[in-house]
């Protein structure tokens, strides 16, 4: 009952925050500010959860024609750190007609705070991960394909993510995920299909804005191959709202 609570005091506050981030923006104006929000019953990533918690995100990005720069900001609901429920990407993009070229900044936080030293990027020591993802989007399809760029020294591995989401109407999406091999970001130990879903989707409107409403059904195959510091169940159901 307390998280039921609580969700819905983010999502009130999410609405606030939305409606004053509309009126600050001008579409006279080559810049463009913005803030998106969203919770989910589950933190699922590419067929894993993090945090095995409720969880809530945010982005806050500025974009200047067709180059945007970004930091979302992942948690869970109940405080915890376990299972790198709560992580920080730091992104650039830039967007050339339906390709978008992106380089994000990963940083999951440990469970201990002593362990967690963000500004350290030296080879031998960092905690970061940087990918390379290129996207693909229209009307019908969504694809991506990533690879990490830079991590720590002792990170060998080389795997590729490709994941591609079709659209068929505007109330349902499939969605196919996989690796190619090893990769520490995606916490694999080796390659598979790592996602495999089917997506429903309803807007609705609450106080005069558009509310995304989403519940996923996603299997995973890969899941024995998954790392035990996150959870890696073959199946999820997830509920999740956006603004």
């Amino acid at each position: 009952m307390k998280i039921i609570i609580r969700l819905i005091c983010i999502l009130l506050m999410a609405f606030q925050i939305h409606a004053q981030e509309k009126k600050c923006s001008s579409d006279s104006s080559d810049f463009r500010f913005n803030i998106d929000m969203g919770i989910a019953s589950r933190n699922i990533w590419r067929g894993l959860d993090y945090g095995a918690s409720p969880s809530i995100w945010g982005d806050l990005s500025g974009s200047y024609q067709n180059f945007s720069i970004g930091a979302i900001g992942t948690t869970t609901l109940n405080g915890s750190k376990t299972q790198f429920g709560t992580w920080l990407e730091l992104y650039a993009s830039y967007e050339i007609k339906n390709f978008s070229f992106i380089i994000d900044d990963y940083f999951f936080f440990n469970a201990e705070d002593q362990d967690n030293d963000y500004f350290e990027y030296r080879p031998q020591y960092t905690q970061h991960l940087l990918e390379a993802r290129m996207e693909y989007e229209n009307d019908h399809l969504e694809a991506l394909v990533g690879y990490v760029i830079y991590s720590n020294q002792e990170d060998n591995t080389n795997g590729v993510y490709i994941e591609a989401t079709y659209k068929l109407n505007e109330n349902i999406s499939f969605t196919a995920g996989g690796i190619t091999g090893e990769q520490w970001l995606s916490f694999y130990d080796a390659g598979g299909i790592t996602t495999l879903g089917i997506n429903g989707h309803r807007k609705v409107s609450f106080a005069k804005h558009d509310l995304n409403l989403n519940a996923s059904l996603i299997f995973n195959p890969n899941y024995k191959n998954a790392s035990p510091f996150v959870g890696n169940n073959p199946v999820y159901f997830v509920i999740s709202a956006e603004i």
